[in-house]
């Protein structure tokens, strides 16, 4: 997989969640209530795995020297984008601006 399929998937993954924001701030909810409760802490690690395998997947397969540190970095960085969209006080990002973040991003991953 090259650099472009992956921001393009990955940009179109981070739509689809910017566009249900209720699930998202649900997601946000629990992943702070996990914090307090043991046995939600289970279940929200086991759905975060959901995430994390297909991204580390995803840069092997682009090259990554080391993609589970990527992998998590990747995730980490679109948890970023959409909490700064959805709870913080940023902006939707545009497809665009998806895309260009993105392939910034990864480029210095992927060389």
């Amino acid at each position: 997989m090259g650099l472009g399929e992956l921001v393009g998937l990955m940009a179109e993954v981070l739509v689809v969640q910017l566009s249900d924001r209720r699930r998202t701030l649900a997601r946000y909810e629990l992943a702070l209530e996990a914090t307090r409760r043991p046995e939600l802490r289970e279940i929200y690690d086991r759905v975060g795995a959901r995430f994390r395998e297909p991204a580390v997947a995803l840069l092997a397969a682009a090259g990554s020297q080391d993609p589970v540190r990527h992998g998590r970095q990747l995730v980490a960085y679109g948890e970023g984008i959409m909490f700064d969209a959805i709870a913080g006080a940023g902006v939707t990002p545009s497809i665009e601006d998806l895309t260009a973040g993105l392939t910034e991003f990864l480029s210095g991953m992927l060389r």
